[in-house]
């Protein structure tokens, strides 16, 4: 039997999809936490270990890439979405950190709105991320794409409605800057959502 001196494709698709997967577990668990009201050490440090292992599956990617020379699609763009994906989480893990950092109540009804948004995005996201592999279910990846554009949209209404009644009813400064951080990140949260879709979107197109 010869020897093969082409790198055998790595199943860089279940790479992603399982960072996709995790990255949908932290948003899921943080929801709970919100819904319960609790966001404490252990909450806080469980999204911190899924953080964790998604880094640690966008290292393996990388040193797949760096390994293999054919890949399923151009090896920028899953460079691109396993780094997109993590930049999501990490962002999951600064709010969590932050709100136990700052004392501040998990109750809060308009953060409980973001975190919903994002929870619904993540889950788009990984939806998208599951199907791409799959050339016919293009119009269903597209439709997870739209989806999280629609959440994104429904986002930025919900910071500029979080911020002015922010600053309408609480009369602590500190606690308005406190908070406008947390709902930025939040909405920034989204964006970055929104910039892993287009990332995919692209893709669609470049391989349709």
């Amino acid at each position: 039997m010869g020897i093969s001196f082409v790198p055998k494709e790595e199943k860089f698709f279940d790479f992603l999809g399982q960072q996709a997967e995790n990255l949908m577990k932290a948003a899921d668990f943080f929801k709970t936490a919100i819904r319960d009201g609790k966001l404490g050490e252990d909450e806080v440090k469980k999204i911190r270990d899924l953080e964790h292992e998604g880094d640690t599956l966008a290292h393996e990617i990388t040193d797949m890439l760096n390994k293999t020379f054919i890949t399923p699609i151009d090896r920028e763009d899953i460079y691109s979405l396993a780094n997109g994906l993590d930049d999501v989480l990490d962002l999951l893990n600064a709010m969590a950190g932050r709100m136990k950092l700052y004392k501040l109540s998990p109750s809060d009804e308009d953060f409980a709105q973001f975190i919903d948004l994002i929870d619904q995005s993540v889950s788009a996201l990984a939806s998208a991320v599951k199907h791409m592999p799959d050339m016919k279910r293009q119009r269903r990846v597209l439709d997870y794409c739209i989806e999280v554009n629609r959440l994104e949209n429904l986002g930025d209404a919900a910071r500029e409605r979080a911020i002015s009644r922010l600053f309408d009813n609480e009369k602590d400064p500190l606690q308005v800057i406190k908070w406008k951080e947390i709902y930025e990140t939040a909405e920034g949260t989204l964006d970055k959502c929104e910039h892993v879709a287009k990332e995919i979107e692209a893709i669609l197109v470049k391989h349709g």
